[in-house]
């Protein structure tokens, strides 16, 4: 299969994702309950939550880029070879 590393990368950022994603989430908890004041603990929360997302958002849209441009390199190699084809009289 042609690009299989791309696949196995983009495969790979995916579920890089979901360790992150669990890793925030978990992570933004444990330092919001031990903050010293509830202010702190609602900015270390909601900052980690944010901070997370937005690490998730850019890991997936690289994975989901990489796809695409698998399948747009597919689809134009198959468009050429159409192209190539002699017209049936």
């Amino acid at each position: 299969m042609k690009y299989q590393t791309l696949r196995i990368t983009a495969s790979c950022l995916r579920i890089l994702t979901w360790v992150v994603v669990a890793i925030g989430v978990i992570s933004s908890i444990l330092l919001g309950i031990r903050a010293a004041t509830l202010q702190a603990s609602i900015t270390f929360l909601l900052g980690g939550f944010v901070f997370t997302a937005i690490c998730a958002l850019i890991l997936l849209t690289s994975s989901k880029l990489i796809y695409l441009f698998i399948d747009i390199e597919e689809d134009l190699s198959e468009i050429a070879r159409s192209g190539k084809k002699e017209p049936k009289d």
